[in-house]
């Protein structure tokens, strides 16, 4: 274990990544909550939400988006804007599976609730509980890569001067604006009359 704690001193994009690759993974587990969620929530009858359905499936792509972009930026586009943009959907995602493990620890227990009253044979609440399990989940462990990447932000930027570097040997395609892809732009020239 202390080799793994000196390793991660020693090469904190390490750290980065492993934190990363954990996100990806609870989010492939979220993807499959989110469908049975959204199943299970759309059959149950009274004791189901059909918002509870459509915010599962929101989710499901919300945090799918993220990940996409994310590990696009990780192993592409390492500026400092796109890591400041990544910090912050860090947050932003963190903060949105809070507040939906919350509502759905809310819908399972009232799922349980009514399936006790009306006897009903098909139940939201396990489904409700798993999902809010991995929004508690995917909340914690994206708030431990914000706060990982902010750490260690400057640590596995490149600069735009270097970027062109990386662009020329074919190693990312950054995007397009003033000072990327091939230095800034000289005004045109320009004749006195």
């Amino acid at each position: 274990m202390s080799e793994l704690i000196q390793s991660y001193k020693e090469k904190p994009t390490r750290l980065v990544a492993h934190v990363w690759y954990t996100t990806m993974f609870l989010t492939v587990c979220d993807v499959i909550a989110a469908c049975a969620t959204a199943s299970t929530n759309d059959d149950a009858g009274s004791a189901g939400s059909r918002g509870g359905a459509f915010a599962a499936i929101w989710a499901m792509f919300t945090v799918v988006a993220y990940v996409v972009g994310g590990t696009y930026i990780l192993r592409h586009h390492k500026t400092s804007s796109a890591i400041g943009v990544l910090l912050g959907a860090s947050f932003m995602i963190s903060q949105l599976f809070f507040v939906l493990f919350v509502i759905f620890a809310s819908f399972a227990s009232k799922a349980a609730q009514l399936d006790d009253v009306t006897n009903e044979t098909t139940s939201a609440a396990g489904a409700d509980r798993w999902f809010a399990a991995f929004a508690f989940f995917l909340f914690i462990i994206t708030m431990v890569f914000g706060l990982v990447l902010g750490k260690f932000r400057h640590d596995g930027i490149i600069p735009v001067s270097e970027m062109d570097a990386h662009t020329a040997a074919g190693l990312s395609q950054p995007m397009a604006g003033a000072g990327v892809g091939g230095g800034a732009q000289k005004p045109p020239a320009t004749t006195a009359v």
